[in-house]
Order: structure tokens, then sequence, then C-alpha cells
């Protein structure tokens, strides 16, 4: 019997569902790393990695290497990128056999069968390659991250990409905060032509583009339209044909399910790993999606013909385009892997949604559509353009609208414009009204996730794999959080970046980042030393981090802001630090000369302690923010942050503000014999349809809403 080593347990059933008489074992993931409490790196030596079996991975090691001594051969099937290879490199030093690699782009018969036929060995290039990125990862983090603990307080991090990626939030922030809007006037007039009325926009004055910036201006534009001869100047109508999207990559899939579904990251990613390791169908457990890590927007072409059939005979000829659509990928795609596809194109949505939960239909339907329309005919628009002439000033109008559906056949419709009626060259046309609006310049939006992934991947920071990792990670942190669909640095995110761009400026940017993720390219590729790769970088960056140790308490000076309080023991300017409670004052001569130390005025209640009689504060613990005495540890009282809102279920207690272990705040019942849990935050507002006693706050893509529980009544603010 032969062996199969994969690393997720759901991988391995839907594999053992289409050979049964093969053993399949998964690894769980890695069973290697570097260690947690040390640095790991022989720097002198080569930049030897220490790499040890992770906890609690010994007896898993144990059994397939036990396993392996009684088969006829071993084939390690781990995912076909960086991180799979650096698995099947360590499972392998660990087996008393030799083992062969076998890629699977996606968890199906076919494509199971067409692995395991085109064995191979291990791709020591890629291994390499991740060690890099790994020993990198590592450097810049146990080096960095200290210095940060010492500058700022413990427990803080700092990383190769999130800092880079962490430094564009911030970057964003700042235009936002410095940008001054300006007032600008736009004027919209309707024209009567004998075949119809249509909207057209002030587009020209004397030639010039309009750019009307004060109301003087606008006035006297306004009494120069009154009366003059408006004429057809241009007129343009043609057909204009918009070609089909590609298929997604792992970029576009988060950006899309981002904006359509409303999924973070880390969830479509989750998502699109189960659809891809197998759902259990009538016929077993089957991967339904190819792999979903890929920067590569290529079809295999026995899939492009089995696209088109189905095309052909769902939809008909006209849908289908004499030869296949072909999609140029970015510089550093990956050719040898697919764009994200159905497995089986004819495994429509629809046949599969009893097998699939909400999540995993509503992203198998999105990559389903997304192939499908790739391989479609272009859509074909009726566009039409005039141009509107009198007195000197010129007015533009357009219109767009779909003439042939094309592929928005599967994709959802575009919205339908107002048609300009057909015209002439020096056909006359009457105003019928002008209409002039003052606006004012906005400015740029704070990024999304779906934003930032393409920005990342514009600049080239990152690898599809990395993406949703790196900003997870940072809500991880509380660097950032997200509101309303937006991110939005944290107070300790904006301390973080300051130091990271003060004092490591030349490697916390996108310009390095992005080269090293093309020296890491070429490490695969076998066109680059990685020892020297790794030299390269580390001989400057010890030496900046030797040169930040050195005058860290210039640093401290030169970071903390001074509050416009003064000490009360010694009279001495305070200054903002930041501790494991959050924020607090401190003398500017701590520790030498004064060892004041206060809370900072933000986190005061107006709330007496009932011990000592003292304002009680806010502080930040392991599960969130609580009530504390400011004068302990004299004083220990201490008390959760109440909502307000009594519990429903026991009559007894109130909910109370908690933090999980992954960061999420939830509202349980301060009363600890009942389990009621809320997961928003529940406010004292009647519902004014069931008079419920109180509501939930939510957020929409509309903006902020109240939920009632009880009848679902929805109330839109706050």
């Amino acid at each position: 019997m032969k062996l199969i080593v994969v690393e997720s347990p759901t991988k391995a059933r839907t594999i053992a569902n289409y050979l049964p008489n093969v053993r399949v074992m998964a690894t769980m993931g890695h069973i290697k790393d570097l260690p947690k409490s040390e640095l790991g790196i022989d720097v002198d030596n080569g930049f030897t990695p220490d790499y040890h079996i992770i906890k609690g991975k010994g007896k898993i090691v144990k059994e397939i290497v036990n396993a392996s001594k009684k088969t006829e051969g071993v084939y390690i099937a781990t995912d076909p990128d960086r991180e799979g290879e650096a698995i099947a490199y360590h499972l392998q030093q660990e087996l008393p056999v030799s083992a062969k690699r076998v890629l699977f782009y996606e968890m199906t018969k076919g494509g199971i069968k067409k692995g395991l036929s085109e064995p191979g060995d291990i791709n020591e290039n890629k291994v390499l390659s991740q060690r890099t990125r790994r020993t990198l990862d590592r450097l810049v983090g146990y080096k960095i991250s200290p210095l940060l603990w010492k500058i700022v307080k413990r427990n803080l991090s700092a990383g190769r990409v999130q800092s880079v990626v962490l430094r564009l939030i911030l970057e964003r922030e700042k235009k936002i905060e410095e940008f001054v809007p300006e007032d600008y006037w736009v004027f919209n007039a309707i024209f009567k032509h004998e075949n119809g009325e249509f909207k057209a926009t002030l587009w020209k004055i004397n030639e010039k583009t309009a750019k009307i910036k004060d109301e003087k201006q606008a006035n006297e534009i306004e009494k120069d339209l009154l009366n003059p001869t408006f004429m057809i100047g241009e007129f343009t109508r043609k057909d204009m044909k918009k070609s089909p999207p590609p298929p997604l990559i792992t970029s576009s899939l988060q950006r899309e399910a981002s904006n359509y579904l409303n999924f973070s990251t880390k969830k479509t990613m989750f998502t699109a790993q189960r659809l891809f390791e197998g759902v259990k169908l009538p016929g077993g457990q089957t991967g339904l999606i190819t792999y979903m890590r890929t920067d590569s927007v290529r079809i295999a072409n026995e899939a492009l013909k089995k696209i088109r059939e189905f095309i052909k005979e769902k939809y008909g000829d006209k849908y289908l385009p004499k030869s296949p659509n072909r999609f140029k990928s970015g510089k550093t795609a990956q050719e040898a892997h697919e764009a994200i596809r159905p497995t089986d194109i004819t495994r429509t949505p629809e046949s599969v949604k009893e097998y699939l939960n909400k999540d995993e239909f509503k992203l198998y339907q999105l990559i389903w559509k997304r192939a499908l329309a790739s391989q479609f005919e272009c859509a074909v628009f009726d566009s039409r353009v005039a141009v509107v002439k009198g007195n000197g000033y010129q007015f533009k109008a357009s219109s767009k609208n779909l003439k042939s559906q094309g592929f928005y056949k599967i994709l959802n419709l575009p919205v339908e414009e107002k048609e300009i009626p057909l015209m002439e060259v020096g056909d006359r046309v009457r105003l019928k009204n002008l209409e002039n609006e003052a606006k004012r310049t906005t400015p740029p939006p704070r990024y999304s996730e779906a934003t930032i992934v393409k920005e990342m991947e514009k600049q080239g920071i990152g690898r599809p794999s990395t993406y949703s990792p790196t900003i997870s990670t940072l809500f991880e942190r509380e660097y950032i959080k997200k509101e309303k669909g937006f991110l939005i640095p944290l107070e300790m995110g904006k301390v973080v970046n300051k130091v990271l761009i003060s004092y490591f400026d030349s490697i916390i940017n996108c310009k390095f980042t992005s080269n090293m993720e093309a020296t890491l390219d070429k490490i695969e590729k076998g066109e680059k030393d990685w020892q020297e790769s790794l030299s390269e970088f580390y001989q400057p960056f010890i030496q900046n981090i030797e040169a930040v140790e050195s005058n860290i308490p210039d640093i401290k000076k030169k970071l903390f802001e001074v509050s416009d309080s003064k000490c009360p023991k010694c009279g001495r300017p305070l200054i903002i630090k930041w501790g494991r409670f959050g924020k607090f004052l401190s003398c500017s001569g701590y520790p030498q000369d004064c060892d004041w130390r206060g809370p900072h005025p933000d986190s005061v209640l107006d709330e007496k302690c009932p011990k000592c009689s003292a304002n009680l504060i806010i502080r930040i613990g392991r599960y969130g923010r609580f009530k504390s005495c400011p004068n302990y540890p004299d004083c220990k009282y201490t008390a959760p942050i109440s909502t307000g809102v009594a519990c429903p279920l026991c009559g007894k207690g109130e909910f109370i503000e908690r933090k999980s272990k992954k960061g999420k705040i939830y509202y349980p019942c301060s009363n600890e014999d009942c389990d009621n849990i809320l997961w928003d935050k529940p406010v004292g507002v009647e519902c004014p349809k069931c008079g419920a006693p109180f509501m939930v706050e939510k957020k929409g893509r509309q903006g902020d809403y109240l939920y009632c529980l009880q009848c679902k009544h929805k109330v839109q603010g706050k």
C-alpha cells in the first residue's frame, strides 16, 4: 500500500475518497519551525536555521515515520507553494525512506491522478526561498521588536511586511488629516433637441477646461449663458466593446469578496481553503476549486475546452468567442499555477448549494461566475457623445448603454444610462434648464481590506499567501481597527509606526520590501544565492540595530509627547507614555530624578472608587478594558465596564464589555451563573416595533444601524 502525506485532514479525506487502497495521513500544517524563545539563526555560520519539531507535532511525525516503513512508496502532496515545499522538506528529513514529491492543483479524481502520474523530487530552490523568507522575518521581528519594548512598551511587534503595510495605512491617514478642501462649481444643463432632451455638463470655456473655483466667476458664467444660441458642435455614435474580466487570482478574489460579500481577507481565504480541500457531495469528498494561492490568470487548456463546451451548450454560439480568451498575468506571476476556477464548470453553484454553508456557497458562486464569464464574448455598448457649443462655452454629454450582453449574461448588468437622442452636427438645441452646484473636494478615502490588498499587489509587497495573514496580524496587534469597512490606525499603531520610520526607514518601506520579494523569486529560480542575499541584508541591518540600541534614552525623549501638565511632585513637564494598561503620565525626570507616575486624563472617569474614593480610571488588560483604582497596588479595586443594559435571560446581571483571545469585543452577562453572550454592543434603546427593552449596534454598507434581536427590526443610525 502506498502512503500519501498532506497537511490537512480534509484534504486527506478527499484523496481517500478517490484512492481507497492508498493510506493518506496529514501533518496538520508545518511540523518544524524556529524556536519561539530565541533567535534560532546562527548568523556567523551562514545563517543556519535551528529548526525543531513543533511542540505537539512529535506524535504525528512518529506515526507518519512508522507508516512509511510499511508502504510501497511515500508521496508528499503538501500545497504547491513555498510553504508546502518547506513542509515536504522537513518531513523528508525525518523519514527513513526517500519520498516522492507530488503536486495537486485541484482535489479531484483527475487532478489527483495527474499529480501522481508526474512524481518528482523536492524543489530545493523553493525550500531555500522559503528558508530565506523565514530567516528574514525572524531577524526583523526578533531584532526590532525588543527595541520597541524598550522604547514604547512590551509585547509590541515589528514585521518585514506588516510594518510596511501599517506605514501605508498611516501615510494615507496623514494625507486625509492634512487635506485642505477646495470649493468648486459644476454647471449642468438640460438641452432640448427635436429628438428629445438630454443632460450635459459644462466642459470648456474658450477652449480651456472649465475650472470654476469661486462664486463670483460662477455667477458671471450663469449670466453669460442666459441668451446665447446653442448648437451641436460634435456628435459621435459608435459600438464600444468591453472585454470580459480575467478569472480570479488570490488578490482579486480577496477584493471581490470584500466588495460584494463583505468578507474579510481572513474569512475569504479560510472559506476558499475548504472549497479547495473538499466538501461532502453525494459522490464523496470533492474539491470544488483549484488552488487558491496564485497570481496567474492562466486557465489550463483542458479546463478551457470544458468551459467553452458548457457555454455553447447552455447559452448558445452567440456568447462563445471564436477562440479562447487569454489574459496577461503580472510580471511576478508563477505561470505553473492556474487561476482560481471551479474544478468542474458543469457543477453549478445551485447544484451544490445544499451541500455548502452560506459562506461557501457565496464564494463558490463568485469564483464560478468569474471563471465562466472570462470565456464569454465581449459586451457591446452603444456609445454616444455630444458636444454643445455656444458663446465660447462647450457642454459635453455622453451615454453608454448595453447593446449586446456578452459576459454580462453571467455578471451583474451595468446600470442603464439615459440615452442621448440621435443628432447631427449643426443642429440647434434650446437651453431648457441650467443649474450650478457648489461642491468641495474630498480627501482620499481610507484603505479597506480590498484596497490595501490592491495596493500591496501594486507595490509588490508580499505574495498571494501573505496578503491575508499580514492584515490579520495588524488587527491582532491592535495597530488598526475596521470601522464601516475602512482600516483606521489606532494610537498604538501610530506610535509604533513613528519609531519604525524614524529609525528603520531603510527597510520599512515599499521599495526595500518589493526588492526583497524579487530576490526571493530569484532564489526560487536558482538565479541568486540565499546566503549571499541574507548577508547583503544583514550587515547594514545589524549596524542600524546597534545604533538605535545605543541611543534609546535620547530616542525616548524625542518620541514621547509632552503633556501640558506639570509634575505635582517636582514641577517638571509630564510626558505621555505607554504601559501594559495603556497610556499614562510620567515625570520627565523619571526614574533618575523623580518617580512620579499617574493616569492619563483621557482614562480618568467621573466615578469614585468604593474603597478609597479616588477617581476610577480605564485600564487595558488581557481581557480588554476595565475600571481600576489609580492607587493600585495599595488599592486593588477593579470592575468591568458595563453597558448598563440588563440581561433579559437571568434578570440579575448586566451586559459587560470583554475582549476574546482573538481580539474581538463581546458582551457577556455579568452574572457568572448566566451564559448569555452578545457579539454586538447592546444599547438601552427600546425597539419602536416590538417594544423590546434594548437593541444592538451593527455596521452595514449604508452606515451604522440599530437592530432588534427579537423582531429583527432595523433603525438606521445610532
